[in-house]
Formats: structure tokens, sequence, C-alpha cells
């Protein structure tokens, strides 16, 4: 039902659910607010795509046709479908939309949801129409876009629309069926770039598809070198940080064996906590370095800070100290507790190579005494 507003308005009416207006002063045709175009079919319409196909060719025309049904596909689906309580129920609203605006009668004749396949009917669309006035037949594509992109969403998968029956060669109504399918129009179109067919539009398309692509590949390039910059600069950062704690691990070492000159050709290596393989071996390192260095004669072990000793860090002590013999240096111990004296004993160690002093003070003496008999210049 139609229904009119006063002259002194603009011209309105409402047909089913359409709302339609005509704003005269800025010369513009509404349908529900949005601008549209009435054409006469036979005549202006047929004059423009005919126009447009004599440029591009039958199969352009259609996939551009049929690209521009798929285009409009997601407006119309929220519009007509995702508030309908079924896809028949959408198709039933969009349906007598389109009958309002010249669009054609359209009609869902068959829908399997399991084998998901579905068939539709148009009569009296406007392709078909202009077609019939121009006494040609290139198929209803648009149309066909639009079944296949509903029949997409509803499927959940790409899907293809074939036109069986035509209209314009005589038949009572365009039909199309629409099942899953791998064809898209990027795909129909390479092909037809591929072939002998190839127009100096195709080229132009394919360029700009390749300038696209190696944009793309620039930027993921661009990217993959800042995420190799940044992860250089990480290493690096990590390797600063492991230098900073080797140099740490260096000072902490060699605090913790301290080799001290305590009079001419006299050393004193104070040995603190705990004696382990690696620190006896540094030990052992800094020890002989010191004694070439220094031409030392003697040199004293004080274990006095040692509180335990277990057979591994008496033997590294014994290892210690025939080292030192080897290089000249008499080795003497000190500062051996009573408990840990028993505990030397316990592990039945032969010790007769070490001489050893309660103090450290008390083999301080003894090496100065022996310097001094030895005509070397000493203080008891």
């Amino acid at each position: 039902m139609a229904t009119s507003t006063p002259e002194a308005e603009n011209p309105k009416c409402t047909v089913g659910t359409l709302r339609f207006e005509w704003d005269q002063e800025r010369g513009l045709f509404l349908c529900e607010g949005i601008p549209c175009v009435a054409m006469w079919v036979e005549t202006t319409m047929a004059s423009f795509m005919a126009g447009i196909h004599k440029m591009v060719g039958t199969e352009r025309f259609q996939l551009a046709l049929y690209g521009a049904g798929e285009e409009v596909v997601e407006n119309e689906w929220n519009l007509f479908f995702k508030t309908a309580p079924s896809f028949e129920e959408g198709m039933r609203r969009i349906g007598a939309g389109a009958n309002v605006v010249g669009l054609g009668h359209w009609e869902l004749t068959f829908l399997d949801r399991e084998k998901k396949e579905a068939r539709f009917r148009v009569r009296n669309s406007w392709e078909a129409l202009y077609q019939r006035a121009l006494g040609v037949c290139w198929g209803t594509s648009s149309l066909a876009g639009r079944f296949a992109g509903f029949a997409s969403i509803l499927f959940g998968t790409n899907c293809w629309a074939e036109q069986t029956q035509f209209l314009a060669k005589g038949d009572e109504a365009d039909e199309f069926v629409v099942r899953p399918s791998t064809r898209t129009i990027a795909g129909q179109l390479d092909q037809l770039i591929s072939s002998d067919k190839a127009t100096r539009a195709d080229l132009d398309a394919a360029l700009e598809r390749l300038k696209q692509e190696v944009h793309e590949r620039t930027q993921a390039e661009e990217r993959l070198k800042q995420e190799i910059h940044d992860r250089i600069q990480a290493e690096q950062m990590l390797l600063d940080k492991l230098e900073i704690i080797r140099r740490q691990e260096d000072s902490i070492r060699a605090m913790s064996t301290p080799i001290l000159q305590l009079w001419e050709g006299i050393l004193a290596l104070p040995v603190i906590g705990l004696v382990d393989s690696r620190r006896a071996n540094q030990m052992l390192e800094s020890l002989l370095e010191a004694i070439v260095r220094t031409q030392a004669r003697f040199t004293i072990l004080d274990l006095t800070g040692v509180d335990e000793m277990d057979t591994a860090a008496a033997d590294h002590l014994l290892k210690v100290v025939r080292a030192a013999a080897l290089l000249g240096t008499r080795c003497v111990v000190s500062g051996i507790s009573p408990h840990m004296a028993q505990t030397i004993v316990g592990l039945e160690l032969d010790l007769a190579e070490l001489t050893s002093f309660s103090t450290l003070e008390a083999a301080l003496r003894y090496a100065l005494r022996t310097e001094e008999r030895k005509g070397r210049p000493g203080v008891v």
C-alpha cells in the first residue's frame, strides 16, 4: 500500500516496507534515505551496459557484474537475513524489497543444508530485460554473485552460482544453482590473464596485484630485518651482561684466593670456606703464577678459615703442595684446627710430606729461620 505527502514537502511514499522520497531541491531520489537512480531499462540501461560490454568483452563483463553482486552481500545479509528467524524468511524479505525497487521477483526454490545446495529463480530482473531488448544473452551475473554470496555465508564455505535458465533466451525466468566451489573471481581473472585472451586491463590488474605482493613482501622483509636487529641487540646486551658477570666472578675468585707476599721470597695463601675441584684448580694456577713471578722459596697455606675438609679437598691440597715443590718452593701448612686434624687422620691420607703449624705466625717464623740458616736475611 502506497501513501503520499502534501506537495509543500518533498514527495514521499511507502511501498510495502520501503520508504521513497524525491528531494527535488538537491535532485535526489531516495530509498530508505539512500540515493538511488531510476533508469529506463530497455533504452538508457541497455545502451549503458552495451557500451561497457563492448569495451571489456563478455567474460570480463560477466566477472565484473558477478563481483559487483558479491560486493553488496554483506550489507544485505545484515539488513535482511541477520534478524530473520531463518534463511528462508530472509530470502522472503529481500525478495519483497527487490520487487518494490524493480530488481525482479526473487524466489528460493530449493535448499538442502546437508548437501549444501540452493536454487533460486528470478522473474523480470533488470539484467534480463535490458539484454532481451538488445537481443543478446550475457547472463544475469550480478544476481548470480548475490546468491553465491548468500549461500557462502549460510553454508560457511565458498560457493559459486551457475545459471541454468535464461529469461533473455526465452525461458520463463532466470534460474541458478549454487554449490560449494573453489572458483573465485580472482581465480577466474587469473585464468583469463594466463590465456591468449588477456587484455590491457587484465595486464594492468595483474601488474597492480604484483605491485601489492611486492609491497607486502617488502614490508615483511623490513619487519624481519627489524626483528633480526632487535635480536642482535638483545644478544649483545646478553653478552655484555655475561662479560660483566665473568669479570665479577674473576674478581670474586681473586678475592677468595688472595696471595700475599709476607716477606721477600715468602708467600701466603689464606684459604677460606669450601675447597672444591674448581676452586682448587684456580688456587693452583694463581699460586704457581705468583711463585714464578716472585721467585718465592716458601709458600704458606693458611687453613685457619677452613672449618671442614673431606677426601677430595685434602687431595686438592696435596696437589697444590706437590706442584709448588716442582717449582722449587717449599710449601708448609698452618691453621689446621683440632676438628680438621681428626678428620684428616680419619681419612687415612699420607700427609708425611706436609709440614704443618698451628698458626700463621708460627709458620712464618719457621720460614724466616730457615731463610736465616741459608744465609738469607730474616727476622726471628
